[in-house]
C-alpha cells in the first residue's frame, strides 16, 4: 500500500512538465548566481581598487532601484498580454540579460562600467522574476500546489549547495580562475533561456487557457 502511495506521489510530482522546465530554469539562472555573490566583493575589489566597497555598495542600490523601476511596468505589460508564449519569451529575454551583465565583467575597468552591468541585471533581473512566477503559478495543478512547490524548493536548495560548494572552492583557489567563472556562470544563466523556450513545446499547459 504504501509503495503504491510513493508511486503515485511519484507519478504526480513528474507528471507537470512545465514545472520542471521552469525549475530548472530557475536553477539555471539563481542557483549559478550563489557562486557569484560568494566571489563578486573579492573580485570587484581587484577591479576597482580601494574605493571597492563604496562602489559596490553604489552599484548594488543601482540594481536594486532598476529592478523596482521596470518591476510594475513589466508586471502590467504580461497581464495585457494574451497569449503565454510572450510571457516565456520576455522570461527568456530576461534571462539573457542577467547572464550577459556577468559575461561581460572581466571587461569592467571602472566604476561607470559596473554600474551599468548592475542596471543591465537589474532589467533582466524584473523582465525574469515577473514572468517566472506568474507562469509558475498558472501552471500549478491543482491539489498539488504544496507538493509541486515543495518539489521546486528540494531541488532548488540541493542545486544552491552544490553551487555554493563550488563557490567555496574557486574563492580558496585565489583569483586566477575569477575571469573563466564569472564568463561561465553568466553563459549558465543564459542557457536557462532555454528551458524557459522548451515550455512552448507542451501543447497542454495550463498557462495557455
Amino acid at each position: 500500500m504504501r509503495v503504491t502511495r510513493n508511486e503515485t506521489l511519484l507519478r504526480q510530482l513528474t507528471s507537470n512538465k512545465v514545472i520542471w522546465l521552469l525549475t530548472l530554469s530557475d536553477i539555471f539562472t539563481w542557483g549559478s548566481y550563489y557562486i557569484i555573490s560568494t566571489i563578486a566583493g573579492i573580485y570587484l575589489a581587484g577591479r576597482l581598487g580601494v574605493n571597492a566597497v563604496e562602489i559596490i555598495g553604489i552599484g548594488t542600490a543601482v540594481y536594486f532601484v532598476c529592478r523596482a523601476v521596470f518591476q510594475i511596468p513589466v508586471g502590467i505589460i504580461t497581464d495585457r498580454l494574451e497569449r503565454d508564449r510572450d510571457e516565456v519569451l520576455i522570461l527568456a529575454i530576461g534571462s539573457i540579460l542577467m547572464g550577459m551583465s556577468f559575461v561581460m565583467y572581466p571587461l569592467i575597468d571602472r566604476p561607470i562600467s559596473y554600474f551599468f552591468l548592475q542596471f543591465l541585471f537589474g532589467l533582466g533581473t524584473a523582465m525574469n522574476l515577473n514572468t517566472w512566477r506568474k507562469l509558475f503559478a498558472k501552471n500549478l495543478q491543482k491539489n498539488n500546489e504544496g507538493k509541486e512547490y515543495g518539489m521546486y524548493e528540494v531541488f532548488m536548495s540541493m542545486a544552491i549547495a552544490a553551487f555554493s560548494w563550488v563557490a567555496g572552492l574557486v574563492a580558496g583557489a585565489g583569483g586566477i580562475y575569477f575571469d573563466l567563472v564569472m564568463i561561465a556562470v553568466g553563459i549558465t544563466m543564459m542557457l536557462s533561456f532555454g528551458w524557459a523556450l522548451l515550455i512552448l513545446t507542451i501543447r497542454d499547459r495550463k498557462s495557455q487557457d
